[in-house]
C-alpha cells in the first residue's frame, strides 16, 4: 500500500500483560475512535507497516488503548512492537465538511487576510488541549525568518482551500507574539 494511502492514528507504548496486549497512545478524536478501525497497519513507517487485523481494543484510561491483534499472541511478541506507528488507510477515515486531516494542512501556504501577505507553509500542526495550532515557517526568501504558531481556530483560520493548497487567517491586533524569529 502507498505511504499517501495511509494515516498515523496511534503510536505503540508497549506490552500489557502475557497475552501479547499492545498498549497504544491514540491521536484520533475522540481517542476511542481508534477502536472504530477492524485492521490496523503497524510498523515505524507507512512504507514498512504490515496489516493486523484487531480482534479487541478498549480504551484505558485517557488516550490510552488496549488492543489485541491476530498474530500477536505473547508478552515478548507485543513487546517487539514498542514504538512503532499504528497506521490505518485513508480512504477509511470518515472527515466532515468542516473538518480536515492534519496530514492535508501540511504543506499549504499560509495567507494574511485582506493583504495576500504570504506568512509562510504550514510544517506542523501542534495540540495543546484547548486548540490545534498550526506551525509555519518562512519563505526562505522571507525578509524576516522565522515561525509563526497560530491557532486553528474559527475565529483566526477563515478559509482552507485544500484544492488550491491555501489557508486563510486574520490575525488580530497582538498576534505578532505568535511569531518567533530565526537566528
Amino acid at each position: 500500500m502507498p505511504s499517501k494511502a495511509l494515516l498515523h492514528i496511534g503510536d505503540i507504548l508497549g506490552a500489557h500483560g502475557l497475552k501479547g496486549t499492545l498498549t497504544i497512545y491514540s491521536h484520533t478524536r475522540p481517542a476511542q475512535a481508534i477502536a472504530g478501525y477492524s485492521c490496523w497497519w503497524l510498523g515505524n513507517t507507512a512504507e514498512t507497516a504490515r496489516p493486523y487485523p484487531v480482534k479487541r481494543c478498549w480504551l484505558h484510561g485517557g488516550k490510552r488503548t488496549l488492543a489485541e491483534l491476530d498474530g500477536i499472541s505473547d508478552c515478548n511478541s507485543a513487546q517487539t512492537f514498542k514504538g512503532q506507528k499504528v497506521w490505518v488507510p485513508a480512504a477509511e477515515v470518515d472527515v466532515d465538511e468542516d473538518e480536515f486531516l492534519w496530514e492535508d494542512l501540511i504543506g499549504c501556504e499560509v495567507i494574511r487576510e485582506g493583504s495576500e501577505e504570504l506568512l509562510g507553509t504550514v510544517t506542523a500542526l501542534e495540540e495543546y488541549g484547548a486548540q490545534d495550532n498550526l506551525l509555519i515557517r518562512t519563505a526562505d526568501d522571507a525578509e524576516l525568518q522565522g515561525e509563526w504558531m497560530i491557532p486553528f481556530i474559527e475565529e483566526i483560520v477563515i478559509e482552507v482551500d485544500l484544492d488550491e493548497g491555501i489557508i486563510v487567517v486574520d490575525l488580530p491586533d497582538g498576534m505578532d507574539v505568535c511569531f518567533t524569529p530565526r537566528s
